[in-house]
């Protein structure tokens, strides 16, 4: 790994810590330089573009963990499509990366960028990628029974990611445990049960 590369990856690392720990809103550029030895303010803009786009790629590294776990279940030639859906939804909720970005995210709704730059994810990237693959496993195999599979894929996604996401739902009264058994009885026409009741119970506590 060369410098330039080594340095950036030291202020994403900076930049994670700082964010878990005092949230994005309460970080400063000036927490971030203070937790690397020597390196200038303007070293940092060398790098990043602002606050914003350090906090986009300590995202982006952390999502790609999460990538590599969703990959993995995509293969797995021993599941059918609704069981890789189920192990999917579950790996999201158990995964400590997700919980680093919960605890360190600004709201969602206070920052359009971010919001847009979410929502396309899951249309380019979260959707086509994995939801609409798995989906059509699932009909083949008989696991899932739709007659619009992309329909469905972009609902679930819509639910997933959106409604379920407390970073757009801050301070809400009604619990995601609740949420999750609405989804549950909205997919069973569908063949699916996304929530089993230990994580319902996990969402309660």
């Amino acid at each position: 790994m060369d410098n330039k590369e080594n340095t950036r990856n030291k202020i994403i690392s900076v930049a994670s810590k700082l964010f878990i720990t005092k949230g994005y809103e309460e970080t400063r550029i000036s927490d971030i330089i203070n937790g690397l030895d020597g390196l200038t303010k303007g070293a940092i803009y060398h790098y990043f573009e602002s606050k914003e786009d350090i906090f986009n790629s300590v995202v982006s590294e952390i999502g790609s963990k999460n990538i590599q776990i969703f990959e993995e279940i995509k293969r797995d030639k021993s599941l059918l499509g609704a069981e890789k859906l189920i192990k999917i939804v579950k790996s999201s909720f158990d995964n400590k990366n997700m919980e680093a970005i919960t605890r360190m995210s600004p709201n969602l709704l206070d920052n359009p960028k971010l919001l847009s730059a979410f929502i396309i994810e899951i249309r380019d990237i979260t959707i086509p990628r994995y939801i609409q693959p798995i989906i059509n496993e699932g009909i083949a195999d008989g696991s899932i029974r739709t007659k619009y599979p992309n329909e469905t894929a972009e609902m679930i996604a819509v639910l997933l990611n959106l409604w379920l996401n407390p970073l757009i739902w801050q301070n809400e009264q009604i619990k995601v445990s609740n949420k999750m058994e609405v989804i549950n009885m909205m997919l069973e026409k569908f063949g699916v049960k996304l929530f089993d009741e230990e994580l319902i119970s996990k969402m309660e506590d």
